[in-house]
């Protein structure tokens, strides 16, 4: 069962860019997938979509978008690679990149409604770079009580 947050998640970064994540709808009342509109604005860039998201299914090789989130605040001293989240129909990823020392930089891609395939839809792409310790902490657990575990 989703936590019922009625407060969209807002992350924003003076003079910067701003991304928002409304609460998520069960569009079917099965629990199966839910949806959330999504908004992204960076130096006079606005976009926005709806992305499809974790619901019943999980696929357990990846886990949710919140326990996604949690594992980059987890692994606070660092990793090597790029790590990457897509939701289920490729409207939203995420990107994070830790610089060995103490920052993580996240990458929010936002992509129109319509399927991977669809090679000439548009796309929106801001970085927010947060403190890899409390800041990272502080954003998994907004999420997670936005979108639940």
């Amino acid at each position: 069962m989703r936590a019922a947050a009625s407060e969209p998640f807002v992350l924003h970064r003076a003079n910067g860019p701003r991304w928002v994540i409304q609460p998520p709808q069960d569009p079917y009342g099965d629990g199966y997938v839910y949806t959330v509109a999504i908004e992204l604005h960076d130096d006079g860039m606005s976009a926005s979509t709806t992305a499809t998201i974790d619901g019943l299914y999980v696929n357990p090789d990846i886990g949710t978008l919140s326990q996604f989130v949690q594992s980059l605040a987890d692994d606070w001293r660092g990793w090597r690679e790029v790590r990457r989240r897509t939701s289920m129909e490729d409207e939203l990823t995420l990107d994070a990149q830790h610089d060995g020392r103490a920052y993580v930089s996240i990458g929010v891609t936002l992509r129109a409604p319509g399927g991977s395939w669809e090679d000439a839809r548009w796309s929106a792409r801001s970085v927010f770079v947060l403190e890899a310790g409390e800041e990272m902490t502080r954003l998994a657990a907004d999420l997670r009580h936005l979108l639940g575990s």
